[in-house]
């Protein structure tokens, strides 16, 4: 490619913008704020013709110029965000893209990990999704029976996510609670986590499971981490990725047959998701248990956005409504409250 050279471009200045969004409309994609890195491709009159975007460990925005679609250009972009990556110290990569432009990464070390009709996930480096799946075989507990999941971020843990998993753990001969490990939450992983077991301990057939890059993630699902959800077609082939890698992930690994979710009258997205574990899991052997969501006592729908907004109101005798007191004890000693 000796007509093309690559910049890796830690800020976009106005023009570079522009020159990437028109690449990226060109390609039927979308632009997203944000990426830590853009590298570019151009031609010998500084022309560019591709340009790929890393997302922390996640590469998007994969696009070429239709004029040199066949030229390897992408994996060119590609080749300089890993390195870009690797001197981060980044040594896990993931690459969204198209399923049929999937098979063209593979000389770059990524493999197909997930896929619908319109998105593929890719993935290279360790530790992988192989070292994963080890860790869900030495975390399963039975594979007979009623075998249940719940995936949840518990931003903090409810009384609300309390009463799914008791209804979970009424159902199940076991279930696993997955906590959503993407650190772009109001608490950090290692709260939320620590909140989640002090407040399920007494669940005797409960497995408390981290999620890793697995679900809800950057890589799987990164519109669930905005905060303009106006993307909505986007997140609607997101939530299909997720599920696609739950299928061929945490179902066989954990032998699940029946995912647990409230309602969600509150959230546009995660009532979306709801619906498309319904299309997704169903026709493959997997139940979708929905439960009435929990009320507080005035009646209103407890969910970790209403904690948050106690919280934030500074009015502290309220959050027994919403929290566990298991959780508030864990506030107190951590001076979150």
């Amino acid at each position: 490619m000796f007509d093309f050279s690559t910049r890796v471009i830690p800020y976009l200045t106005p023009s570079e913008r522009a020159d990437v969004i028109s690449l990226m409309s060109g390609a039927g994609l979308s632009f997203d704020e944000g990426a830590d890195a853009v590298a570019v491709v151009e031609d010998m009159n500084g022309k560019p013709a591709a340009s790929a975007s890393l997302f922390g460990y996640v590469i998007r925005m994969v696009a070429v110029d239709p004029v040199h679609q066949e030229s390897g250009l992408a994996a060119m972009a590609i080749s300089a965000l890993m390195e870009t990556a690797r001197m981060r110290g980044v040594t896990r990569l993931f690459l969204y893209t198209k399923p049929g432009t999937a098979p063209r990464f593979a000389s770059l070390g990524f493999k197909n990990i997930a896929e619908t009709g319109a998105a593929a996930l890719l993935e290279t480096g360790e530790p992988g999704i192989s070292a994963y799946r080890r860790y869900l075989a030495e975390n399963r507990r039975s594979g007979d029976g009623k075998i249940g999941c719940i995936a949840a971020n518990c931003d903090p843990f409810t009384l609300g996510h309390r009463y799914l998993m008791d209804r979970a753990s009424e159902a199940c001969d076991h279930f696993y609670v997955i906590v959503a490990e993407e650190d772009k939450s109001r608490f950090s992983y290692p709260d939320r986590y620590e909140m989640v077991r002090l407040g399920t301990e007494d669940i005797g057939n409960m497995t408390l499971l981290r999620s890793g890059p697995y679900a809800v993630s950057d890589a799987t699902f990164p519109t669930y981490f905005l905060k303009d959800r106006s993307e909505r077609a986007a997140a609607a082939e997101q939530t299909r990725l997720d599920l696609a890698l739950f299928l061929r992930l945490f179902v066989p690994a954990l032998g699940i047959n029946v995912r647990f979710v409230g309602t969600e009258p509150l959230s546009p997205v995660t009532n979306m998701y709801n619906e498309a574990m319904k299309e997704v899991l169903v026709p493959e052997g997997v139940e979708v248990a929905e439960i009435e969501r929990a009320a507080s006592a005035s009646g209103d729908p407890i969910s970790a956005s209403a904690a948050r907004a106690v919280l934030d109101s500074g009015d502290v005798s309220k959050l027994p409504s919403y929290l566990p007191a298991a959780v508030l004890n864990y506030m107190r000693e951590r001076g979150i409250i």
